[in-house]
Protein backbone atom coordinates (compact mmCIF):
# COMPACT_ATOMS: atom_id res chain seq x y z
CA UNK A 1 0.00 0.00 0.00
CA UNK A 2 1.17 3.85 -0.80
CA UNK A 3 1.94 5.30 2.16
CA UNK A 4 1.01 8.67 0.93
CA UNK A 5 -2.98 6.98 0.98
CA UNK A 6 -5.09 9.09 2.45
CA UNK A 7 -8.53 7.93 1.27
CA UNK A 8 -10.48 10.96 3.76
CA UNK A 9 -8.75 13.28 1.77
CA UNK A 10 -8.44 11.86 -1.42
CA UNK A 11 -12.85 11.97 -1.39
CA UNK A 12 -13.20 15.02 0.38
CA UNK A 13 -11.50 16.97 -2.20
CA UNK A 14 -13.30 14.68 -5.26
CA UNK A 15 -16.24 15.83 -3.99
CA UNK A 16 -15.93 19.82 -3.46
CA UNK A 17 -14.23 19.20 -7.07
CA UNK A 18 -17.57 18.15 -8.34
CA UNK A 19 -19.21 20.59 -6.35
CA UNK A 20 -17.09 22.83 -8.66
CA UNK A 21 -17.45 21.46 -11.78
CA UNK A 22 -21.69 21.50 -11.13
CA UNK A 23 -21.20 25.49 -10.05
CA UNK A 24 -18.96 25.75 -13.12
CA UNK A 25 -21.36 24.28 -15.34
CA UNK A 26 -24.38 26.39 -13.88
CA UNK A 27 -22.76 29.56 -14.61
CA UNK A 28 -22.11 28.00 -18.50
CA UNK A 29 -25.49 27.08 -18.63
CA UNK A 30 -26.65 30.52 -17.48
CA UNK A 31 -24.70 32.76 -19.75
CA UNK A 32 -25.27 30.56 -22.75
CA UNK A 33 -29.06 31.72 -22.52
CA UNK A 34 -27.36 35.57 -23.52
CA UNK A 35 -24.63 34.45 -25.14
CA UNK A 36 -22.85 31.98 -27.40
CA UNK A 37 -22.39 28.67 -26.29
CA UNK A 38 -18.70 28.92 -28.22
CA UNK A 39 -17.84 32.60 -27.25
CA UNK A 40 -18.39 31.60 -23.06
CA UNK A 41 -16.46 28.43 -23.85
CA UNK A 42 -13.64 30.86 -25.45
CA UNK A 43 -13.56 33.36 -22.78
CA UNK A 44 -14.10 30.95 -19.94
CA UNK A 45 -10.87 28.58 -21.35
CA UNK A 46 -8.33 32.51 -21.72
CA UNK A 47 -9.06 32.74 -17.92
CA UNK A 48 -8.02 29.77 -17.14
CA UNK A 49 -5.01 29.56 -19.01
CA UNK A 50 -4.00 32.79 -17.51
CA UNK A 51 -4.63 31.24 -13.89
CA UNK A 52 -2.84 27.93 -14.99
CA UNK A 53 0.36 29.32 -16.98
CA UNK A 54 1.86 31.41 -14.17
CA UNK A 55 0.91 29.23 -12.04
CA UNK A 56 2.58 26.41 -13.75
CA UNK A 57 5.58 28.25 -14.28
CA UNK A 58 5.79 29.38 -11.08
CA UNK A 59 5.77 25.88 -9.64
CA UNK A 60 7.99 23.74 -12.56
CA UNK A 61 10.16 26.73 -12.77
CA UNK A 62 9.74 27.46 -16.69
CA UNK A 63 9.33 24.04 -17.47
CA UNK A 64 6.05 23.97 -17.41
CA UNK A 65 5.20 23.95 -21.54
CA UNK A 66 7.87 20.66 -21.53
CA UNK A 67 6.26 17.78 -22.76
CA UNK A 68 7.53 14.73 -23.26
CA UNK A 69 4.95 13.31 -25.27
CA UNK A 70 3.10 16.24 -26.54
CA UNK A 71 0.14 14.70 -29.21
CA UNK A 72 -1.19 12.42 -26.82
CA UNK A 73 -1.51 15.65 -24.86
CA UNK A 74 -2.92 17.53 -27.93
CA UNK A 75 -5.03 14.49 -28.44
CA UNK A 76 -6.73 14.86 -24.90
CA UNK A 77 -7.75 18.58 -26.34
CA UNK A 78 -9.43 17.35 -29.25
CA UNK A 79 -11.42 15.19 -27.23
CA UNK A 80 -11.92 17.37 -24.52
CA UNK A 81 -13.36 19.99 -27.56
CA UNK A 82 -15.78 17.51 -28.45
CA UNK A 83 -16.82 16.30 -25.23
CA UNK A 84 -17.36 19.59 -23.47
CA UNK A 85 -18.78 21.07 -26.60
CA UNK A 86 -21.38 18.82 -27.23
CA UNK A 87 -22.46 19.04 -23.00
CA UNK A 88 -22.61 22.91 -23.11
CA UNK A 89 -24.82 22.80 -26.43
CA UNK A 90 -26.91 20.19 -24.60
CA UNK A 91 -27.14 22.34 -21.49
CA UNK A 92 -28.50 25.36 -23.60
CA UNK A 93 -31.06 23.69 -24.35
CA UNK A 94 -32.05 20.76 -21.12
CA UNK A 95 -32.14 20.91 -17.47
CA UNK A 96 -28.81 20.41 -15.88
CA UNK A 97 -29.77 17.40 -13.86
CA UNK A 98 -31.07 15.68 -17.40
CA UNK A 99 -27.94 15.91 -19.03
CA UNK A 100 -25.62 15.04 -15.89
CA UNK A 101 -27.96 11.93 -15.58
CA UNK A 102 -27.20 11.00 -19.35
CA UNK A 103 -23.67 11.68 -18.52
CA UNK A 104 -22.70 10.13 -16.22
CA UNK A 105 -22.84 6.82 -18.49
CA UNK A 106 -18.95 7.77 -19.21
CA UNK A 107 -17.41 5.38 -16.76
CA UNK A 108 -19.70 2.60 -18.19
CA UNK A 109 -17.87 3.68 -21.79
CA UNK A 110 -14.46 3.47 -20.13
CA UNK A 111 -15.01 -0.39 -19.39
CA UNK A 112 -16.31 -1.23 -22.93
CA UNK A 113 -13.59 0.78 -24.71
CA UNK A 114 -10.72 -0.68 -22.28
CA UNK A 115 -11.45 -4.09 -24.42
CA UNK A 116 -10.96 -2.87 -27.75
CA UNK A 117 -8.38 -0.01 -26.79
CA UNK A 118 -6.15 -1.37 -24.36
CA UNK A 119 -6.87 -5.24 -24.32
CA UNK A 120 -8.17 -5.74 -20.52
CA UNK A 121 -10.67 -8.37 -20.34
CA UNK A 122 -13.96 -7.82 -19.07
CA UNK A 123 -16.13 -10.57 -17.08
CA UNK A 124 -19.75 -10.89 -17.78
CA UNK A 125 -20.96 -9.21 -14.55
CA UNK A 126 -18.84 -5.76 -15.59
CA UNK A 127 -21.13 -6.59 -19.36
CA UNK A 128 -23.82 -7.04 -18.03
CA UNK A 129 -23.88 -3.79 -15.89
CA UNK A 130 -22.89 -2.18 -18.87
CA UNK A 131 -25.57 -3.62 -20.26
CA UNK A 132 -28.24 -2.55 -17.63
CA UNK A 133 -26.96 1.01 -17.53
CA UNK A 134 -26.92 1.72 -20.87
CA UNK A 135 -31.18 0.57 -21.26
CA UNK A 136 -31.37 3.09 -18.36
CA UNK A 137 -29.99 5.55 -20.85
CA UNK A 138 -32.42 4.27 -23.83
CA UNK A 139 -35.47 4.84 -21.15
CA UNK A 140 -33.85 8.28 -19.91
CA UNK A 141 -33.88 8.95 -23.74
CA UNK A 142 -37.30 7.56 -24.57
CA UNK A 143 -36.30 8.06 -28.26
CA UNK A 144 -39.21 7.56 -30.94
CA UNK A 145 -41.63 9.05 -28.40
CA UNK A 146 -42.66 12.65 -29.02
CA UNK A 147 -40.76 13.84 -25.99
CA UNK A 148 -37.08 13.25 -27.57
CA UNK A 149 -35.34 15.70 -27.96
CA UNK A 150 -31.57 15.16 -30.32
CA UNK A 151 -30.17 17.28 -27.16
CA UNK A 152 -30.79 14.90 -24.51
CA UNK A 153 -28.92 12.73 -26.48
CA UNK A 154 -25.48 14.59 -26.64
CA UNK A 155 -24.58 13.97 -23.22
CA UNK A 156 -24.32 10.55 -24.45
CA UNK A 157 -21.71 11.79 -27.26
CA UNK A 158 -20.09 13.69 -24.49
CA UNK A 159 -19.67 11.04 -22.21
CA UNK A 160 -18.10 8.81 -24.70
CA UNK A 161 -15.29 11.50 -25.96
CA UNK A 162 -14.75 11.99 -22.38
CA UNK A 163 -14.42 7.97 -21.20
CA UNK A 164 -11.60 7.91 -24.01
CA UNK A 165 -9.63 10.76 -22.18
CA UNK A 166 -8.83 8.41 -19.20
CA UNK A 167 -7.75 5.27 -21.15
CA UNK A 168 -5.18 8.09 -23.23
CA UNK A 169 -4.22 8.44 -19.73
CA UNK A 170 -3.60 5.20 -19.17
CA UNK A 171 -1.58 5.25 -21.89
CA UNK A 172 0.84 8.66 -21.30
CA UNK A 173 1.12 7.26 -17.87
CA UNK A 174 3.26 9.71 -15.27
CA UNK A 175 5.18 11.11 -17.76
CA UNK A 176 3.95 14.12 -17.95
CA UNK A 177 3.37 16.55 -15.42
CA UNK A 178 -0.52 17.35 -14.25
CA UNK A 179 -0.09 20.83 -14.51
CA UNK A 180 1.56 20.45 -18.09
CA UNK A 181 -1.63 17.93 -19.21
CA UNK A 182 -3.95 20.70 -18.18
CA UNK A 183 -2.73 23.56 -20.30
CA UNK A 184 -1.49 21.43 -23.08
CA UNK A 185 -5.24 20.20 -23.05
CA UNK A 186 -7.13 23.50 -22.44
CA UNK A 187 -5.37 25.67 -24.99
CA UNK A 188 -5.95 23.18 -27.52
CA UNK A 189 -9.52 23.38 -26.44
CA UNK A 190 -9.48 27.05 -26.78
CA UNK A 191 -7.79 27.24 -30.05
CA UNK A 192 -10.63 24.43 -31.64
CA UNK A 193 -13.24 26.70 -30.38
CA UNK A 194 -11.80 29.41 -32.07
CA UNK A 195 -12.03 27.50 -35.54
CA UNK A 196 -15.21 26.10 -34.87
CA UNK A 197 -16.57 29.69 -34.50
CA UNK A 198 -14.86 31.11 -36.99
CA UNK A 199 -16.27 27.84 -39.49
CA UNK A 200 -19.78 28.94 -38.21
CA UNK A 201 -19.97 32.29 -38.89
CA UNK A 202 -18.29 31.95 -42.08
CA UNK A 203 -20.26 29.29 -43.95
CA UNK A 204 -24.04 30.36 -44.31
CA UNK A 205 -26.33 28.17 -42.36
CA UNK A 206 -29.75 29.15 -40.76
CA UNK A 207 -30.77 26.40 -38.81
CA UNK A 208 -34.68 25.46 -39.05
CA UNK A 209 -36.68 25.50 -35.95
CA UNK A 210 -35.04 26.03 -32.42
CA UNK A 211 -32.55 23.33 -30.77
CA UNK A 212 -28.80 23.41 -30.12
CA UNK A 213 -27.79 24.38 -33.66
CA UNK A 214 -29.16 27.88 -32.81
CA UNK A 215 -27.08 28.22 -30.26
CA UNK A 216 -24.14 27.21 -31.88
CA UNK A 217 -24.60 29.83 -34.35
CA UNK A 218 -25.70 32.43 -32.54
CA UNK A 219 -23.74 35.65 -33.55
CA UNK A 220 -21.20 36.86 -30.60
CA UNK A 221 -22.22 40.19 -28.58
CA UNK A 222 -20.49 42.65 -26.00
CA UNK A 223 -20.48 40.51 -22.48
CA UNK A 224 -21.82 42.97 -20.27
CA UNK A 225 -19.67 43.73 -16.70
CA UNK A 226 -21.71 41.38 -14.55
CA UNK A 227 -21.35 38.43 -17.31
CA UNK A 228 -17.88 39.09 -18.00
CA UNK A 229 -17.17 38.48 -14.11
CA UNK A 230 -19.24 35.32 -14.50
CA UNK A 231 -17.18 34.51 -17.15
CA UNK A 232 -13.92 34.81 -15.50
CA UNK A 233 -15.53 33.29 -12.33
CA UNK A 234 -16.58 30.39 -14.39
CA UNK A 235 -12.99 29.84 -15.30
CA UNK A 236 -11.55 30.15 -11.78
CA UNK A 237 -14.07 27.43 -10.81
CA UNK A 238 -13.09 25.16 -13.35
CA UNK A 239 -9.33 25.90 -12.24
CA UNK A 240 -9.89 25.06 -8.60
CA UNK A 241 -12.11 21.77 -9.52
CA UNK A 242 -9.52 20.56 -11.96
CA UNK A 243 -6.50 21.09 -9.23
CA UNK A 244 -8.94 19.37 -6.44
CA UNK A 245 -9.51 16.47 -8.75
CA UNK A 246 -5.74 16.13 -10.11
CA UNK A 247 -5.16 16.17 -5.57
CA UNK A 248 -7.74 13.53 -4.81
CA UNK A 249 -6.15 11.03 -7.31
CA UNK A 250 -2.48 12.02 -6.03
CA UNK A 251 -3.64 11.32 -2.34
CA UNK A 252 -5.96 8.27 -2.64
CA UNK A 253 -6.38 5.04 -4.96
CA UNK A 254 -8.17 5.21 -7.65
CA UNK A 255 -10.91 2.59 -6.65
CA UNK A 256 -11.67 4.65 -3.52
CA UNK A 257 -12.39 8.12 -5.20
CA UNK A 258 -14.00 7.16 -8.50
CA UNK A 259 -16.96 5.97 -7.00
CA UNK A 260 -17.40 9.63 -5.32
CA UNK A 261 -17.31 11.00 -8.82
CA UNK A 262 -20.96 10.09 -8.90
CA UNK A 263 -21.68 12.65 -6.60
CA UNK A 264 -22.01 15.33 -9.77
CA UNK A 265 -25.59 14.03 -10.07
CA UNK A 266 -26.49 15.19 -6.67
CA UNK A 267 -24.41 18.35 -7.13
CA UNK A 268 -26.20 19.26 -10.96
CA UNK A 269 -29.81 18.31 -9.68
CA UNK A 270 -29.56 20.64 -6.08
CA UNK A 271 -28.32 23.27 -8.29
CA UNK A 272 -30.34 22.69 -11.39
CA UNK A 273 -33.33 22.96 -8.81
CA UNK A 274 -31.72 26.19 -7.08
CA UNK A 275 -30.59 28.17 -9.72
CA UNK A 276 -33.29 27.22 -12.48
CA UNK A 277 -36.19 26.10 -11.05
CA UNK A 278 -35.65 22.60 -12.56
CA UNK A 279 -37.29 19.45 -11.48
CA UNK A 280 -36.50 16.25 -12.73
CA UNK A 281 -38.99 13.79 -13.94
CA UNK A 282 -39.45 10.71 -12.92
CA UNK A 283 -37.23 8.99 -15.64
CA UNK A 284 -34.24 11.56 -14.92
CA UNK A 285 -34.67 10.24 -11.04
CA UNK A 286 -34.69 6.11 -11.94
CA UNK A 287 -32.82 6.33 -15.60
CA UNK A 288 -30.03 8.08 -13.46
CA UNK A 289 -29.59 6.24 -10.21
CA UNK A 290 -29.84 3.03 -12.36
CA UNK A 291 -26.63 4.23 -14.51
CA UNK A 292 -25.02 4.96 -10.98
CA UNK A 293 -25.93 1.97 -9.20
CA UNK A 294 -24.49 0.18 -12.67
CA UNK A 295 -21.48 2.23 -12.26
CA UNK A 296 -20.61 1.44 -9.12
CA UNK A 297 -20.85 -1.66 -9.71
CA UNK A 298 -19.00 -1.69 -12.50
CA UNK A 299 -15.92 -0.29 -10.10
CA UNK A 300 -16.67 -2.62 -7.17
CA UNK A 301 -15.81 -5.92 -9.86
CA UNK A 302 -12.68 -4.01 -10.98
CA UNK A 303 -11.60 -3.69 -7.24
CA UNK A 304 -12.30 -7.22 -7.14
CA UNK A 305 -10.64 -8.38 -10.21
CA UNK A 306 -7.25 -7.01 -9.04
CA UNK A 307 -7.79 -8.10 -5.63
CA UNK A 308 -4.62 -9.99 -4.98
CA UNK A 309 -5.39 -13.75 -4.13
CA UNK A 310 -4.23 -14.91 -0.81
CA UNK A 311 -2.85 -18.70 -0.97
CA UNK A 312 -2.13 -21.20 1.10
Amino acid sequence: MNDTHRPLAGILFCVFALLCFAIQDSLIKSLSDRYAVLQVLILRSIAVLLILVPLGQYLRRGRILHATRPLPLLARGVLAFFAFTTYYLALSQIPLADAAAVYMTAPLFVTALSVPLLGERVGWHRWLAVTVGFSAVIVMLNPGSALFRVESALPLFSALCYAMIPILNRKIGLSEHALTMAIYTTGTFLLLCMVASTIVHVVPYTPSGGGFAVSLVQGWSMPSGRDLWLTVLSGAVFTVALLSITQAYRIAIVSSITPFEYTYLVWASLLGFLVFGDVPGPRTVLGGLAVVACGCYVLYRERVRRRPVLRD
